[in-house]
């Protein structure tokens, strides 16, 4: 598959992935609540660094331990299918983005360990990064940046939204309808994962 062909699949995936809600986009709807985009921001850059790192460690990881045992990458798929289902059937049922919204004031470090500590991170190295990303350091270069490119428009999204639903109650219900089509694509995707690995 030519690269810019992969690096399509891959952005369209993680972007799915990525707008799920979690701790990392709790934190930043969070503090969107509490002090705006202009005070968020950087955050963003605190959760672009953490999934950096995070992919990066887990991807060579599984690379090397891989080597011989090709089973492995059908073991971590087969995870990743299940841990999407339930990142599916969250977002179906977290109608209300705000349950989880504390009022305490979110700091760099907290955004970056809780991104660090994030099992979607294993999820886009083990599965949605192609597999030749960690194996050229120019693939992976590519690879990171595409998957930086799609991060930062999330982050801003879910750092905006929390003004948005400050200012206009009706954006909530929007919201959990978005979310709950996006819920669908990703069962699609988790099926797509088992079948890919039972029928080879």
């Amino acid at each position: 598959m030519p690269i810019q062909e992969a690096l399509l699949k891959m952005s369209m995936y993680v972007s799915l992935v990525l707008i799920v809600p979690g701790p990392t986009n709790t934190l930043l709807l969070s503090s969107g609540l509490k002090v705006g985009l202009r005070g968020t921001w950087p955050l963003v850059i605190a959760e672009a660094l953490g999934y950096a790192i995070a992919i990066s460690v887990w991807g060579f990881f599984l690379c090397a331990f891989a080597a011989g045992r090709p089973w492995l990458y059908d073991v971590v798929k087969l995870a990743s299918s299940v841990y999407i289902f339930c990142l599916a059937l969250k977002m179906w049922t977290h109608s209300r983005v705000l349950q989880d919204v504390s009022i305490a004031p979110v700091s760099f470090r907290a955004v970056f360990v809780a991104t660090l500590m994030n099992p979607k991170a294993l999820l886009f190295s083990s599965t949605l990064f192609p597999l030749e990303a960690f194996r050229s350091a120019h693939y992976f270069a590519w690879a990171l940046l595409v998957f930086l490119t799609v991060l930062a428009p999330i982050g801003v999204g879910w750092s905006s939204l929390g003004g948005l639903l400050t200012s206009r109650r009706a954006w909530a219900a929007r919201t959990s309808t978005l979310l709950r089509g996006a819920s669908l694509v990703l069962l699609m995707f988790s099926g797509t994962l088992v079948y890919s690995v039972v029928n080879r």
